[in-house]
Parts: structure tokens; sequence; C-alpha cells
């Protein structure tokens, strides 16, 4: 009768932590980059840096007037940057997708 009880039981509770939260939790945001359209006109290798590590988190090629949808960005402040444009910061959050827009002046 153990035996029979054993897995059913085991299988309920994991049933329960996983509809109440208690399961895996994803501790990564959304980030949205735009290169401003007055940068000059070739590609920007735009680049995420956490600001805790300083480690590249991410990257992608954007042409001027374009923007870099990014997913997977760890949480907390992040540094952006491409080459000629000024760096930006922002802090990344669980549910809500921060936004940058990088441009050659005001840095």
């Amino acid at each position: 009768m153990l035996r029979r009880v054993a897995p059913v039981f085991v299988l309920g509770v994991a049933a329960v932590l996983t509809l109440t939260g208690c399961g895996a939790h994803d501790s990564t945001g959304q980030l949205s980059v735009t290169v401003s359209a007055n940068a000059a006109d070739h590609p920007y290798e735009v680049k995420v840096f956490t600001a805790e590590t300083g480690k590249l988190s991410e990257h992608q090629r954007v042409f001027p007037g374009g923007t870099a949808d990014f997913a997977g960005v760890p949480l907390g402040t992040v540094t952006v940057r491409a080459n000629e444009l000024c760096p930006q910061e922002a802090t990344v959050s669980n549910g809500e997708v921060a936004t940058v827009t990088l441009t050659t002046t005001g840095c």
C-alpha cells in the first residue's frame, strides 16, 4: 500500500509547488535599444553589459533609426554601448521592457 501512495504523494506535492509559483523563476528581462536616426550611416554593434560584473550579456547589429529587442537580459542595471555613440544605463526588471536610445550627443 505504501508503494502506491508515495508516488501519488510526490506527484501531488510537485503539482502544488508548480501551481503556487514555487517552481523555477526566470531572473531575466527584456531591453529595447534604439539607435538614433542622426547617427552615421553604418550599422552599430550594440552591446549590453551587466553593471555588476561588467561582462557582455547580449549584442546585436543595429542600423541608425533601427531598434533591437533583447530578451534574456539579466535583471538589474545594465550599460548599453555602441562604438561612437554615447553609452546609456538602464534598469532591467521582470515584467517590464526597459528602453534605451543611443545618440551621438549628450555624452
